[in-house]
């Protein structure tokens, strides 16, 4: 295991300097934005945007890494990323931040393509899980601590975009300097939505959920907690999300692999209920603390159901398409990505910002109600893939988590020689 985690070291240490510029972007964005006078609808689209420019990366990434190679598929993405994030301090165009945005977002989708495809071909089937954990671990720590790297700074101050800039640029060191071999040329597999939905409904209502309410609230929450508690509450406020995930996500799936995943989806859809609904009711009347412990729970629950759903989905689905099928949930989350900032958007504008935490309540609560419906509909499944965190990244992750045993087992034989380090 020590061994295999210095094979991918490089690997991981990039991408979590990458998460730090998107830890501090995902506050900065929103309270730059409406800092300039731009609407709340105006900065749902902006979200959606980014989204959109995600599913983008996303489709095209097996092609260009195929075409020219992993490490210059992340050295020119991360060169592209950082300019798309020092341009939204020259312009405040809504349409400029929206292209920027969307080229920021095919961008990362590219980025995470190339580092998660060159893991599964470094790792193998009895260590995916662990180093899975650390991925984990390591990532949404970073996006958790990433706002704290502008702390101090005024919303529209050019510093945030320059250090956000910098550290997407720093991310290619350790790529660039790399000894590690790059993995084969990929191979595309179509998405199968429509079977897939046939195969595990719940996995891709689940998937849909997550991407409908957590991209709009992430977007959107910073200027909760600027609003009613200051512009450094909105840091606090932001990372809180990802450490009750980070806190939870784990113990959650080491129960679904015991009970129904389904209900362990729908007891998390309910805390995240519960959180939305009590910062609905008490917006601005709690003190900063509680707003954040509720934020916190919202986060647990809200951010952590997309891996058991991708877990539900591995059980039903055939061996030689668990990688397929993780990435048609990966695009059913990036579309519920992009329709969920459009609709809280204009929420926000016509009942404040309170009104996103209740349609996140209500969306969770629609969640858990279709978990119980299929469970009543469709028996739990007689076996069961262990569950392994993942993250709603790259269409390589579940082939990280869920490849086929045979691809797995070449790659475990390669990551024992691909670095004599």
């Amino acid at each position: 295991m020590t061994s295999l985690l210095r094979n991918v070291a490089a690997l991981i240490i990039a991408i979590t300097i990458l998460q730090l510029a998107g830890g501090l972007l995902g506050v900065r964005i929103p309270l730059a934005f409406v800092e300039e006078g731009h609407s709340r609808t105006a900065l749902g689209l902006i979200a959606a945007s980014y989204s959109a420019g995600f599913m983008i990366g996303a489709m095209v990434a097996t092609a260009l890494l195929a075409r020219v190679g992993h490490i210059r598929v992340y050295a020119a993405c991360a060169a592209i990323f950082s300019v798309a994030t020092l341009t939204l301090h020259f312009t405040d165009a809504v349409w400029s931040w929206g292209i920027a945005r969307m080229v920021a977002g095919a961008s990362v989708a590219l980025m995470f393509a190339a580092i998660e495809s060159w893991m599964s071909y470094s790792i193998g089937t009895r260590v995916r899980g662990e180093v899975m954990s650390v991925y984990m671990v390591l990532t949404k720590g970073a996006l958790a601590l990433g706002p704290f790297f502008a702390f101090g700074y005024a919303p529209i101050e050019a510093e945030p975009w320059m250090i956000a800039a910098a550290l997407a640029a720093l991310s290619m060191v350790p790529i660039c300097f790399t000894s590690t071999a790059q993995p084969d040329p990929p191979k595309a597999q179509p998405l199968a939505l429509v079977e897939q939905f046939a195969t595990a409904p719940a996995a891709v209502i689940a998937s849909f959920g997550a991407g409908l309410v957590n991209g709009g609230v992430l977007a959107l929450a910073p200027l909760y907690a600027s609003q009613h508690y200051g512009a450094n509450a909105a840091a606090e406020f932001y990372s809180a999300a990802f450490v009750g995930s980070l806190l939870l996500q784990w113990p959650a799936g080491r129960l679904s692999d015991r009970v129904d995943r389904r209900m362990v989806i729908a007891g998390l859809a309910a805390l995240a209920a519960t959180a939305s609904f009590g910062l609905a009711l008490w917006s601005g009347q709690l003190q900063a603390w509680s707003a954040i412990l509720l934020f916190f729970v919202w986060g647990a629950g809200a951010l952590s159901f997309y891996g058991i759903a991708v877990a539900h989905m591995a059980d039903r689905a055939d061996a030689g398409k668990l990688a397929q099928s993780s990435a048609g949930l990966l695009f059913v989350w990036a579309s519920g990505s992009v329709i969920g900032p459009l609709l809280l958007g204009p929420l926000v504008d016509l009942f404040d910002v309170a009104g996103m935490f209740w349609f996140a309540g209500f969306a969770a609560v629609a969640v858990c109600a279709a978990m119980f419906w299929r469970r009543n509909t469709r028996e739990a499944a007689v076996s069961k893939e262990e569950f392994a965190p993942q993250i709603g990244t790259s269409v390589a992750a579940g082939e990280i988590v869920y490849g086929d045993e045979d691809a797995a087992s070449d790659a475990g034989a390669i990551a024992g020689v691909t670095n004599p380090r």
